[in-house]
């Protein structure tokens, strides 16, 4: 099974390389990428075509949509794999959290053919500084 490389960064400036199987669905690219960043996995999100605004993408694929709760043009994270999805140089924008709006850049960097048959899921560098999900705030 092909190996897809994913550069991931975040608004600020994290930034991690990671590697997943193709077969995998979007929800297990989801998980991936939150476990990358060290969130909880406790919130809804999509992945968007438009980098710029995903509320006015014409490509979505949300968890809404597995819910029964998405807009009609909404399309399945658990039923769509990442294969389907991605190809080399392919670029969306992945909101978790829609009341934090945690949003991560996504750019296939290239397509590795499989080696083995075991499912691939690791990460392969990191720079930066994750952000932190729930910070601490003092109150002065």
């Amino acid at each position: 099974m092909d190996t897809y490389i994913f550069e991931l960064e975040t608004e600020s400036g994290y930034q991690a390389e990671i590697a997943i199987s193709g077969n995998v669905n979007l929800y297990g690219l989801a998980e991936h990428i939150i476990d990358t960043v060290g969130f909880d996995f406790d919130h809804a999100f999509g992945f968007y075509d438009n980098l710029k605004n995903p509320y006015s993408s014409g490509i979505r694929y949300t968890l809404f949509s597995d819910m029964g709760e998405g807009d009609e043009q909404d399309r399945s994270v658990q039923k769509t794999l990442i294969e389907e999805v991605f190809e080399a140089g392919s670029k969306m924008l992945f909101l978790f959290d829609y009341g934090d709006d945690w949003l991560f850049s996504l750019v296939c960097k290239s397509i590795e053919p499989g080696a083995t048959k075991r499912k691939v899921r690791k990460v392969l560098s990191e720079r930066g500084t994750p952000p932190v999900q729930y910070p601490d705030y003092e109150d002065e």
